[in-house]
């Protein structure tokens, strides 16, 4: 056992410093992701308009985003001053960390679940691509429920969390993350595949779509890094509290790197003009490829949804509606 364990410290270790830096430096960079998700919610609302139910998801995850940011703090400062140098707070998690991992779930699952939607508009034909939308439903929605149970377990056994670790609670923390990071790696890998599939063979549209490639892959990089990172940490180190400064961070890329996908409207040249981009089912213009002959139709101004429009890819194969 580590001499700076966090049994160690409920036993008398002084070193209070050692077992909750990590924690403190891992809240001070959550400080920083939600003042970039701040300024990514802002750009949105001011620049783009969209379906109704899009702006209130956004409205929704950057709420309890800031809500998270503010149960967060509130732990950090229970433990760091009021009670410093109090081993014995390590005995009980407080409501405040408990509440604030179930508002994680939630987060994580609502990404995932507008992944699924867009993995749902790259109209596919074939038996694969339903079961791969099934597949990152079913993995987001085991994720949620291994998250509702952890804070179950974390509200009746608020001791047996931080420094005598429940084995239930370690199984459900289990699920609700290595869940997550499978659906985030189905998610990204069944997205790039459709969308290869929808390559026509020009250059405007194969540049677009690799743009939109790009951001899909970057984003399920990031996310499950953090999941599987957390696990790692988790179980390797189950004497410290490594684990609470990926977790909070983790939440917090999920909101991030979700914002960003909406605000990414790229200027791409497509067959000779530019062509406003927006990724994550957010348009501003449509273009069609359209059979055989490659013709270009440009409808925007057309729709009655002016600004609402979509961009979509037809291939004797597929349909990506982006």
């Amino acid at each position: 056992m580590s001499p700076h364990s966090t049994l160690d410290l409920a036993m008398g270790d002084p070193d209070f410093g050692h077992t909750f830096g990590p924690v403190f430096w891992g809240f001070c960079v959550s400080l920083m992701l939600f003042g970039v998700s701040v300024m990514q919610a802002y750009l949105y609302f001011t620049r783009y308009s969209d379906k109704l139910w899009i702006r209130l998801l956004v409205g929704g995850m950057v709420t309890l985003d800031a809500l998270s940011m503010v149960l967060i703090a509130q732990t950090v400062y229970y433990y760091t001053l009021p009670h410093f140098g109090n081993s014995g707070i390590l005995d009980q998690v407080t409501p405040e960390l408990t509440t604030e991992c179930l508002i994680s779930a939630i987060l994580t699952c609502a990404s995932q679940m507008y992944f699924a939607y867009q993995l749902f508009m790259i109209r596919s034909p074939g038996i694969i691509p339903k079961l791969a939308n099934i597949l990152v439903v079913t993995l987001a929605v085991l994720g949620l429920a291994g998250g509702i149970a952890c804070t179950s377990v974390m509200f009746v056994f608020p001791r047996q969390v931080l420094s005598n670790r429940n084995h239930t609670f370690a199984v459900f923390a289990g699920i609700n993350k290595g869940s997550g990071a499978a659906a985030d790696i189905v998610a990204t890998i069944a997205m790039c595949a459709f969308l290869s599939a929808a390559d026509t063979g020009l250059k405007g549209t194969s540049n677009m779509l690799k743009t939109i490639m790009h951001l899909f892959v970057n984003r399920g990089i990031l996310v499950t890094i953090a999941q599987v990172g957390l696990l790692i940490v988790f179980f390797a180190t189950s004497n410290h509290l490594y684990w609470i400064a990926f977790h909070i961070n983790g939440t917090k890329l999920y909101v991030n790197t979700f914002l960003a996908m909406l605000n990414a409207r790229n200027s791409v040249k497509f067959a000779g003009r530019e062509v406003s981009l927006m990724t994550m089912g957010t348009y501003s213009g449509a273009a069609t490829r359209v059979g055989p002959a490659e013709k270009l139709e440009d409808y925007e101004g057309h729709s009655p949804d002016f600004g609402k429009t979509t961009i979509q890819i037809t291939t004797t194969s597929t349909t990506a509606q982006i």
